[in-house]
């Protein structure tokens, strides 16, 4: 995050709201800082550094409780928001979309919406597609995400963000993996696009891809 604030490139996620509609111009290598799930760590090691080199992000948050999650509280994805971080949703059960029914799919993707909104008090308008994948997208998921009322829903899949997106590039939104492991000298090289032409390959691989049936995962009520 260090890097970030000394290069000015951090954005938040209503720069790149503005960014993909056409308003407003950023910076090549601008970066929005996401996270997946509501893992407990985006509250205890993420926020505080975060705030420590004001430096904006989002974690989009599953709203409901599925196994093999470890998860934050309402309460606590409260003082995530109150820190600083924006609310996105991430589904309620983390099930991949493209192997749903429609009516399914339509649900997840309201009602995790409309019960973050309950819970946070503000406006839910992004959304990330849990796994990510072409396969987790389909158009007919992507119509749902619209129907929802998301204005961004980000993929897992390589590539820039574009000024004056198309409806259905501002609901497929490309991002950057990083991972814990990964060396402190590629960060920089990953904020500058370095995966970018990836892409191509993301395009042959759907394919293969099959939606991720294997990982489907139960829920409860939270």
């Amino acid at each position: 995050m260090g890097y970030l604030a000394s290069t000015g490139k951090a954005v938040s996620l209503a720069d790149i709201e503005a960014f993909v509609a056409g308003r407003k111009s950023l910076a090549d290598g601008s970066v929005l800082v996401t996270f997946d799930d509501g893992d407990p760590s985006v509250r205890t090691v993420a926020m505080p550094i975060l705030q420590k080199h004001r430096v904006p992000s989002v974690a989009y948050i599953l709203a409901g409780r599925p196994a093999g999650f470890e998860l934050m509280t309402f309460d606590e994805v409260r003082q995530v928001q109150d820190g600083g971080i924006t609310i996105g949703s991430h589904s309620i059960s983390h099930r991949s979309l493209g192997g749903l029914p429609r009516r399914e799919a339509l649900a997840e993707l309201k009602d995790s919406r409309r019960r973050l909104e309950d819970e946070m008090g503000r406006e839910i308008r992004s959304f990330a597609y849990p796994f990510g994948t072409r396969n987790d997208m389909t158009p007919d998921v992507v119509a749902c995400a619209e129907e929802a009322g998301y204005t961004l829903a980000f993929s897992s899949l390589h590539g820039p963000v574009v000024a004056g997106a198309t409806r259905r590039e501002a609901l497929t939104l490309p991002r950057v993996k990083v991972e814990s492991g990964d060396p402190a000298w590629l960060f920089p090289a990953l904020c500058a696009g370095a995966m970018d032409r990836w892409r191509i390959v993301d395009n042959r691989l759907s394919g293969m891809q099959k939606p991720a049936e294997s990982q489907v995962v139960s829920s409860a009520a939270a």
